[in-house]
């Protein structure tokens, strides 16, 4: 897998997949004529046809679908799984080269590269070449290439309602650097709405301003933030945050506005239920007399919380040091990845090439080399 002709071939495949557009329109209008992974899907599945392994398609939405790669092991039982998902941000700032990737100082730049197809590049390297060896994995292996992972995790999901087979253990390829990360936080977005009362802005006292009643809101979601922090810790994960990311309100500029809409993403520490810390976060930001009204959450994704002792932790760990050369610990993350629907029972660690610092900027890439070593890593855990 160290090979100067793997590299290349690393590079190839990298730089193919990022040149297949794949964005995921993020509840904006989509106005193409197929699911946004299919021209992945198709590449993956011309790949592994010569291999005869069961490839199938999983229709999550009209417009998201994943593929399913099914290799058999030399025993029965329940299946490993490799997941990396298909589907990459929008490059609205960076439009004129984001999906023409260059290879440049031993990385690949590109829109994806990072987050996620040097994953999925490393998982489709590591399974490509155990099945050119002949040799079959000692239990079975499924190779999710997932869809709508960047909005609303349909793909895992659907995944998940229908698995084929019980889960021995999963690992899910995202940008940390080749180092386990088995804890991270889970998110919950929705919107908070305040209804006022509208009056003409020179006599203001006969109306109610919904921004101001939404500025007093969002001081009690920092108090209530603060007060999680203290109930909530976590040292591989920090605790829980709260952010308000866009707001809207008013009508023009003459009139008292009579509403006023924020977004909220709130990160759950790992240990904690998402339902109850949401309706436990709602009522704390309400007081008689406001009209405050709440969306349905956009996401609400559960954390990841697996345990130091799990022996798969101790086989990662010891991958990684064998193929990076040098001592690695476990780690936790803010963020959040499909990891955490994963049920319990079933260990889960998110693993992969890049670092999560360059993943959604403009100038994106992954190194070439860190691609090799996860997939070194990768094959090695499904050998077993």
């Amino acid at each position: 897998m160290t090979s100067a002709l793997r590299e290349d071939e690393a590079a190839r495949l990298l730089g193919d997949l990022v040149a297949l557009r794949t964005v995921n329109p993020m509840g904006r209008p989509y106005h193409g004529g197929g699911p946004v992974e299919r021209p992945v899907i198709e590449y993956l599945e011309r790949l592994f046809a010569p291999f005869a392994v069961s490839c199938r398609r999983i229709s999550a939405s009209p417009i998201h679908e994943s593929l399913l790669v099914s290799i058999p092991g030399r025993t029965a039982g329940p299946a490993a799984l490799l997941e990396a998902h298909i589907d990459t941000v929008p490059a609205d700032d960076w439009s004129d080269t984001a999906f023409t990737p260059r290879r440049e100082g031993g990385r690949i730049i590109g829109r994806g590269a990072c987050d996620d197809k040097g994953s999925l590049a490393a998982m489709t390297l590591a399974l490509a070449d155990l099945l050119r060896s002949g040799q079959r994995p000692a239990s079975p292996v499924l190779f999710l290439a997932a869809g709508d992972e960047e909005y609303g995790q349909t793909g895992i999901k659907t995944f998940l309602a229908d698995l084929p087979t019980p889960l021995a253990w999963a690992v899910f390829g995202e940008p940390t650097g080749c180092i386990p990360v088995i804890q991270h936080k889970g998110v919950i977005r929705w919107d908070v709405s305040v209804a006022g009362r509208s009056a003409h802005s020179s006599r203001p006292e006969l109306g109610r301003n919904a921004i101001l009643d939404m500025m007093r809101l969002c001081d009690r979601l920092a108090a209530h933030e603060a007060a999680l922090r203290a109930r909530h810790t976590n040292p591989l994960t920090g605790g829980p945050s709260i952010t308000v990311t866009t707001i809207q309100g008013g009508r023009t500029r003459n009139m008292v506005p009579d509403q006023c809409t924020v977004a909220v993403d709130f990160r759950i520490a790992p240990g904690m239920d998402g339902r109850q810390a949401l309706e436990e976060l709602q009522a704390a930001i309400t007081w008689p007399g406001l009209s405050v009204s709440h969306s349905p959450p956009q996401c609400l994704a559960p954390a990841l919380n697996t345990s130091p002792d799990d022996p798969l932790v101790a086989r990662a760990l010891a991958a990684c040091e064998q193929h990076l050369g040098r001592p690695v610990a476990a780690a936790g993350a803010p963020y959040c990845s499909d990891a955490g629907w994963i049920p319990a029972g079933a260990p889960a660690l998110v693993l992969g090439p890049g670092d999560i610092a360059d993943a959604h900027a403009v100038g994106e890439s992954v190194a070439i080399a860190e691609v090799m070593q996860a997939a070194a890593i990768y094959r090695q855990l499904v050998d077993g």
